[in-house]
């Protein structure tokens, strides 16, 4: 099934010959290519003390080189004839044709002092006949920029990204746009991050950054506010010896736009850090954590330990463990690249709030950046790479992410326990994307103590669900698109113990071909079925069709 590295490269390079296009579209319609959003600390499991840094610029190539702009834009066109367009119950389910169209544009900037990365697309549904729905635009924006103020000193780092997201996990969760449903809407974040980053000259790395984030919500099924939180990360440390230190603190902020009170929390550690060998780093932490949440708070000491264990290029393990006030917190994160595959697993323990889950998006796996990372090994140059993996994408009609747990709305703090596993494998002709997913929300107070079934208004759920896409080269211009969707939440107080108690089952499948007409022209079709099985949300089905096409400027 899969060749040699030399020979599918060889292959995929021969492709590119045809010009590079960062737009992807394939069998699924036109995609939004991954780019690095607004983050807050542990975005790719539960929130942690530790934010995330990378800028754009960090993104692109190293920080102080000057390369060319790079922008790209498509127009894509799409019809879809679907049998349920609103996915009602069988016995009310309307008919009609959809009409899509998706203006695009991508930016990739890296200046002498500022940077730009990002990509803004604007999908148009027009439905036939006109009551079937009304006509709706689905704005998506992903723009990151940073500003070099001082050099190698004072940084100021801005993003704003605009998605639309699921209200709750118990709804429908349409895999198209076409798809009219009540529990989408859409979310609006804003990220002002200043922050001051440098190197003594005897070894030390010193950082101080204020994250402050604005939340917005537009369309929800219920009035929702919006919110904000201010996070102030510090750390300064030294590992260039045997015996190495770190000294950090964090500060968190969260309010809604209500009369509640902002929920607090502040963490200060020192940590000893022990490089074992030239692959194997240990640490050994403790400090102090104070919460301030609505009724109560808690003050505490905190401590654990850690690992980084890299034994090979290809290869990374790392793994904490702290004791916290809601018990144990761990994060575990294992990552493996070969020539031709990634594998990712993450497990988690740890304590957000809806503001921070919603600026850490996208909730799935990136497709965009799992495959930047597969292919960092051979294609050095930043921006060669990123155009090498939109031009895949984009050739073996890829999506742009893989499902995700879903976003709890509420002014509650939760805890959160989650697994995830993505595994990519790339042939001359095959390719192969599998995710899996697990989480678990429980509310709960400053002290830890999980809130009463009455108060928790259906965010006491497990989140169960996974993607499998296959593609298969049929002829040097001819793909073939497949995927499979399950996703399952499970209230964890039973059928007669919350509000929103029950299960719900949904799934969908799509199959697809595609293929280049010209060098700027994509076609496709395909077709999908997607169904939904609920004791809390009504059932439905509903099969479609659709054809498209999509045509690249630049």
């Amino acid at each position: 099934m899969f060749r040699t590295r030399a020979a599918w490269l060889g292959a995929i390079c021969s492709a590119m010959a045809v010009g590079v296009a960062s737009a992807q579209t394939g069998p699924y319609g036109p995609q939004t290519p991954g780019s690095t959003g607004p983050q807050t600390p542990g975005s790719t499991g539960a929130v942690s003390s530790t934010p995330a840094t990378t800028s754009a610029r960090e993104a692109l190539g190293t920080p102080g080189d000057t390369r060319p702009s790079f922008w790209s834009a498509s127009i894509g066109l799409q019809e879809t004839y679907s049998n349920n367009v609103n996915l009602n119950p069988s016995n009310v389910a309307k008919s009609a044709f959809v009409t899509e169209i998706t203006p695009y544009l991508g930016l990739r900037y890296l200046g002498p002092r500022a940077s730009l990365v990002g990509d803004v697309s604007l999908p148009v549904m027009i439905y036939a006949p006109s009551d079937a729905s009304d006509s709706k635009v689905y704005p998506t924006v992903n723009l990151l920029g940073d500003v070099t103020l001082v050099d190698d000193f004072l940084f100021l780092e801005g993003a704003v990204n605009v998605s639309q997201q699921f209200f709750s996990p118990f709804g429908a969760q349409p895999i198209s746009l076409s798809n009219s449903t009540g529990n989408r809407y859409r979310s609006t974040v804003y990220r002002f991050s200043p922050f001051i980053k440098g190197r003594t000259g005897t070894g030390t790395e010193y950082e101080l950054r204020n994250d402050n984030v604005w939340t917005n919500i537009a369309g929800a099924p219920i009035n929702a506010n919006s919110a904000d939180y201010t996070n102030v990360y510090g750390n300064v440390a030294n590992t260039e010896t045997t015996l190495g230190w770190r000294a950090s603190l964090y500060y968190s902020d969260v309010r809604f736009n209500t009369d509640q009170p902002a929920t607090v929390t502040q963490l200060y550690r020192g940590t000893a850090i022990y490089t074992a060998t030239e692959s194997l780093r240990l640490s050994a932490s403790g400090g102090w954590e104070s919460n301030e949440f609505q009724f109560t708070s808690s003050q505490d000491a905190i401590y654990g330990v850690g690992f980084v264990w890299r034994p090979s290029p290809a290869t990374l393990a790392s793994g904490d463990w702290e004791h916290r006030y809601f018990g144990p917190s761990y994060r575990v994160v294992f990552e493996r690249t070969t020539p031709l595959s990634q594998l990712r697993f993450n497990a988690s323990r740890n304590v957000t709030t809806y503001p921070q889950q919603i600026a850490s998006l996208p909730s799935g796996v990136n497709v965009a950046a799992f495959l930047n990372a597969l292919f960092l090994p051979a294609i050095g140059d930043a921006t060669q790479r990123q155009q090498f993996v939109d031009q895949l994408i984009r050739d073996r009609g890829l999506p742009g992410t893989l499902s995700g747990p879903v976003s709890l709305y509420s002014n509650q703090t939760l805890l959160q326990e989650g697994y995830s596993a993505s595994v990519a494998l790339l042939g001359a002709r095959n390719t192969v994307l599998v995710s899996a997913f697990w989480l678990k929300n429980q509310p709960i107070t400053a002290t830890g103590t999980p809130l009463p079934p009455s108060l928790t208004l259906g965010n006491d759920n497990t989140q169960i669900g996974g993607t499998v896409v296959w593609t298969h080269q049929l002829t040097p211009s001819v793909n073939f698109v497949s995927s499979v969707e399950a996703l399952r939440t499970v209230d964890n107080g039973g059928a007669g113990g919350q509000l929103l108690g029950g299960t719900t089952r949904q799934g969908a499948v799509r199959l697809g071909i595609s293929s280049p007409v010209t060098a700027r022209t994509t076609v496709y079709a395909g077709a999908r079925y997607q169904t939904l099985q609920s004791d809390v949300a009504q059932d439905y089905s509903e099969t479609a069709g659709f054809v498209g096409l999509t045509y690249t400027f630049r």
